[in-house]
């Protein structure tokens, strides 16, 4: 693990300090693109979309000190602020405006709550994942990288081979140096940001 993730080990246990403004900001860096993500996928969109990005960070700001790891993984814990934010949120909203709220009400009452689990468990897989790949493109360069995501769209060693000019040994000793860190990267991350 490198020492940028030794030091944010303990990121939610520091940004549980109201006090503590840089953990504050950096759990913000970490975590505002996926709270994004998740507003997307519970089909709320609008001009309206950074001011409940903003209500999500207050909410879990002002509720990460009652977390227990004991009763939930953090990501579920922060899936159910958001999912909850989020409704509450549009619901006001549809009241202050006056608008129908028909669609959206029925749509997350009608979703049976494990489905926004499964959605959000997929969406924070993907979103780890991109972390960690933005991670390995600032430590390898040409061809290593270029390995990497063909072998991940399914190539084979030879077709890889063929298509970048490399001998096929080549090929696969990138291949896995770039695997090795990628799932090195991935479990620090999920250390750091799950708690």
């Amino acid at each position: 693990m490198s020492n940028e993730w030794a030091t944010r080990q303990t990121l939610l246990q520091r940004a549980k300090n109201p006090d503590d403004y840089q953990a504050w900001e950096e759990f913000v860096s970490y975590y505002k693109q996926f709270i994004q993500v998740l507003i997307y996928k519970l089909r709320f969109s609008g001009a309206d979309t950074d001011d409940l990005t903003q209500m999500i960070l207050l909410s879990l700001w002002k509720d990460l000190e009652k977390y227990d790891k004991e009763k939930a993984s953090f990501r579920n814990w922060m899936g159910a602020v958001i999912r909850n934010t989020t409704m509450n949120y549009y619901r006001k909203q549809a009241n202050q405006a006056k608008r129908d709220a028909s669609e959206m009400n029925s749509y997350l009452d009608s979703t049976p709550q494990s489905e926004l689990d499964l959605m959000i468990e997929k969406e924070w897989k993907s979103y780890i994942c991109e972390l960690a790949f933005k991670k390995m493109e600032s430590l390898f360069s040409g061809n290593a990288i270029e390995v990497f995501e063909l072998s991940m769209k399914g190539m084979t060693t030879d077709a890889i081979a063929e298509q970048l000019n490399l001998k096929k040994d080549s090929v696969y000793v990138l291949k896995n140096r770039v695997k090795k860190k990628f799932m090195e990267e991935v479990r620090a991350l999920v250390s750091q940001l799950e708690y």
